[in-house]
């Protein structure tokens, strides 16, 4: 994957792609995996973590990413802003379900994975914690925290909300199973599966060869918690790997 610069996206046309830089954060690599499925063609910037991403905050009204922006239309930055974009300019594979029932339970688990204080807002309150916790975090760990409204109230009670989704995830899935789909909704693929494929590295990440996590960052994205380590049932983790290889381009460029 080649970088363009943040300022040569914001001048160009089509579809533009802006995604965290060095590590995988599990919203920017849902939203890659979504148009490099549907192989629709995209530019790509990079954010740079912890710092102001100017540019890209006097483009977008975001510092974060992703964000994704096509033609003159407003960029997105909203997870299911994203997906509805990405379905709309390629229909086909199609991502959001049709029928009504799955669509609701597909968006409805999404946000669970996506959400405010879903899984990936509850796993990154508790990458926070500790040095928020120490009274004397560094400045950048202060930014992030000031940025993603961390809060210790939300912070103590995500071991439990992330145990709450993941059994959820686990339950719905031997449902499907049971009914005879490999998929977390429906009889076949949907955006749902490619989140939580993306957002399980928060917890236990693909080897090297598949996701090259920085050595020093692998840590923080593996979980240590013990009472989320059982919540994390092996079908969950062999969902993930199912989905990755037949789905995802690997490995994972970030």
């Amino acid at each position: 994957m080649e970088y363009t610069r943040i300022e040569d996206v914001i001048r160009a046309r089509g579809l533009r792609l802006v995604i965290v830089q060095g590590v995988p954060s599990p919203w920017s690599q849902a939203a890659k995996a979504f148009l490099e499925l549907k192989q629709l063609p995209f530019l790509v910037a990079p954010q740079i973590p912890r710092q102001a991403n100017e540019a890209l905050y006097a483009w977008s009204g975001q510092r974060g990413g992703p964000v994704l922006a096509y033609e003159d239309e407003t960029p997105r930055h909203h997870w299911a802003d994203i997906l509805h974009l990405a379905d709309r300019l390629a229909p086909e594979p199609r991502l959001i379900p049709t029928d009504a029932r799955d669509r609701a339970a597909m968006f409805g688990f999404a946000h669970e994975i996506c959400g405010e204080l879903g899984l990936g807002w509850c796993r990154r309150l508790l990458m926070l914690k500790p040095p928020m916790e120490g009274g004397h975090p560094t400045e950048d760990v202060a930014v992030m925290a000031q940025r993603y409204r961390y809060d210790a109230a939300d912070a103590e009670a995500a071991p439990e909300r992330i145990v709450a989704i993941l059994r959820a995830l686990h339950e719905q899935l031997r449902g499907q199973r049971a009914r005879g789909s490999r998929f977390l909704v429906g009889e076949g693929l949907s955006a749902v599966d490619i989140y939580w494929a993306a957002f399980a590295n928060m917890f236990d990440p693909l080897p090297d060869a598949l996701c090259p996590i920085p050595a020093d960052a692998r840590p923080r994205f593996t979980n240590q918690d013990p009472l989320v380590a059982e919540a994390l049932e092996k079908g969950l983790l062999e969902h993930r790997d199912f989905i990755c290889e037949e789905y995802f381009r690997l490995p994972m460029e970030f």
